[in-house]
């Protein structure tokens, strides 16, 4: 078992690394990367939630998602209001321009998409996504409890 985890993570890797790639150089016209990207497409389904909100779907550090907010409304495609509810926090919203990019930007993913699954059968795709999402739940469900170890030593 121990070799096939191995070439498991390797695998993944390996899609990781291409779908990077390409995406970085389809979203370029946009000036997109793939970590500005992943943003505007969770607060066009999520308009007006706080930052803290989405970092924590997209499971990254406050920090990340700080600049990549930033990023978002330097380029138009976003904008910050004050919430009235809690006057430390904003609320965000996805502006004109960030709509007009999105269709385009779904486009690109699901190309991609296709590009990676072509010749696979919907029932294989269908079980590789149960296999990885049990992987996952277990990979986050490790991170939690050794985070919490952490605390115990602070």
């Amino acid at each position: 078992m121990d070799n096939k985890a191995k070439k498991l993570t390797m695998l993944n890797g390996g899609i990781y690394r291409c779908t990077q790639q390409y995406l970085e150089k389809e979203l370029k016209k946009f000036s997109l990367s793939i970590g500005t990207y992943p943003f505007l497409l969770t607060l066009n389904r999520n308009e007006g939630v706080c930052q803290n909100k989405i970092s924590n779907e997209l499971n990254v550090d406050k920090a990340m998602a700080t600049r990549n907010v930033r990023k978002l409304i330097e380029l138009g495609y976003i904008r910050k209001e004050q919430n009235t509810e809690d006057a430390r926090a904003y609320k965000l919203y996805v502006t004109s321009k960030g709509k007009e990019v999105i269709p385009e930007v779904i486009e690109i993913i699901q190309k991609w998409i296709g590009i990676l699954v072509q010749g696979t059968s919907e029932e294989k795709i269908e079980e590789s996504i149960e296999f990885l999402e049990r992987v996952l739940k277990n990979g986050k469900e490790y991170k939690d409890e050794c985070v919490e170890r952490m605390k115990s030593f602070e």
